[in-house]
């Protein structure tokens, strides 16, 4: 764990479960290499239909390497930030999320293997619920979110009050839990429309965590920033 004024900074040790997951994704994709077909399957559209493909080679590699260059980059963004004297208040929240999503690209990655391998799997049916749980946990996470640069709610309103930011991740968390739940209810009981559910629940979700930033911002007396 990182020191106040973030001299030591967050550790790449503490996304173990993420990486982990990620390399044993990676030992099945390469050793499921040889019976994979020469051209992958590789991007789909909102029903579930391939429109695009890419060489067997560049769908077992690519995946890993994202996972690692987000991994680095998580681990660095928060010695970058100029409100890091803030992360060891919600160091925890940081890397549950962090490794929720290495954890869900790693799922991706055995998935999108599996189907070119002949499984028979819909894709976007097995892969909405773990999205639903996804910002299920982002959700139950970001009010013990402390004011800071590269995580949480940042809107001009939450960076220049503390009560905006407080009141924001509340809001903010409650909707993007709800969106998660009704994305896993839809997954369950009407797949077709989970992809649709999870675009109105998050947007519904965003904008009115923004527009509360700004209503918290308003009623804030202590708020820096405001036009006399």
């Amino acid at each position: 764990m990182g020191d106040v004024d973030g001299r030591a900074g967050p550790d790449m040790r503490k996304l173990w479960p993420g990486l982990l997951a990620n390399l044993a994704a990676t030992v099945f994709a390469v050793s499921s290499y040889s019976r994979l077909p020469e051209r992958v399957a590789s991007h789909w559209d909102m029903n579930g239909a391939v429109n695009g493909t890419m060489s067997r080679f560049w769908l077992v590699l690519l995946m890993p390497v994202l996972a690692l260059v987000l991994a680095a980059s998580l681990t660095i963004a928060p010695k970058l930030d100029p409100k890091r004297r803030n992360f060891p208040l919600h160091a925890g929240a940081y890397w549950v999320v962090t490794n929720a999503v290495l954890l869900f690209l790693a799922l991706v990655h055995v998935l999108v293997i599996g189907y070119n391998l002949g499984w028979p799997i819909q894709l976007q049916v097995v892969m909405m619920p773990g999205l639903g749980l996804l910002f299920i946990v982002i959700g139950n996470v970001l009010t013990r979110v402390r004011p800071n640069w590269i995580f949480g709610i940042r809107t001009p309103w939450t960076l220049s009050s503390e009560v905006s930011w407080r009141e924001t991740h509340r809001i903010g968390g409650y909707g993007f839990v709800v969106a998660g739940v009704a994305v896993v209810i839809a997954s369950i009981v009407a797949p077709a429309i989970a992809i649709y559910v999870m675009i109105i629940g998050v947007s519904i979700a965003t904008l009115l965590a923004v527009v509360w930033s700004y209503v918290a911002w308003k009623h804030d007396p202590n708020a820096q920033g405001r036009d006399a």
